[in-house]
């Protein structure tokens, strides 16, 4: 197979991961909702957390998404126990979202904690990058765990980038030129084959989440 290649990609401006594209009914919600408890009762009771951020593929074409910056294919999805936040579920008075965020990236970091990374290595024993693999349609969600890059500083290093090619699937690897082409056609082939799949693009984080910054093709 024909490795594919990264095609960078120039920021765009705007695509805050929080950004002022938010849908008018989630802002008014947000500016009306009562104050939400210090932890997620789903989570803290061991059972799915309740609200999570899940990059999801733009066509999907869900009633509220946060932009990625940079991104022109995959937004971020409010998921509620893996059921999309709609316009109905904020005209519901009990629906607290004034700390969403928060509660999301706390539940991230313990889905995160729940998982162990595959390394795959070259022939010479060198890491290529690293595989998070769970049937849980979650998984994505884990790129916005607290902590998530500093996991990986000793085996990637500290500028590394992410691909999500689907719901069950994430590829952490060092920043380069050029992928390795064992890594470029599994991406490729994972969100092709997938029946859930979330993006080609490929991010990096920084300061305000997740920024698209190339993409398999």
């Amino acid at each position: 197979m024909v490795a594919r290649f990264l095609t960078a990609r120039q920021p765009r401006r705007g695509g805050n991961l929080f950004g002022a594209t938010l849908v008018a009914g989630l802002l008014a919600a947000l500016a009306a909702a009562p104050a939400v408890p210090a932890a997620d009762p789903a989570a803290a009771g061991g059972g799915t957390p309740e609200w999570l951020l899940v990059p999801e593929a733009r066509f999907m074409g869900h009633d509220i998404a946060w932009p990625i910056g940079g991104s022109v294919r995959t937004v971020l999805v409010p998921e509620r126990r893996g059921s999309p936040l709609t316009l109905a579920d904020t005209r519901d008075p009990h629906l607290a979202l004034a700390d969403l965020r928060r509660l999301a990236r706390d539940n991230a970091g313990r889905l995160f904690d729940t998982l162990e990374p595959e390394l795959a290595r070259d022939a010479r024993g060198v890491i290529l990058y690293a595989v998070l693999s769970s049937p849980d349609p979650s998984l994505p969600a884990c790129v916005l765990a607290p902590g998530f890059a500093d996991r990986f500083f000793e085996t990637i290093g500290p500028d590394l980038q992410i691909a999500i090619p689907n719901r069950n699937r994430i590829y952490i690897f060092p920043r380069s030129a050029v992928p390795a082409a064992e890594l470029s056609d599994r991406v490729f082939v994972d969100y092709r084959a997938s029946d859930y799949p979330v993006s080609r693009e490929i991010f990096e984080l920084s300061g305000d989440g997740l920024r698209a910054v190339g993409e398999f093709r």
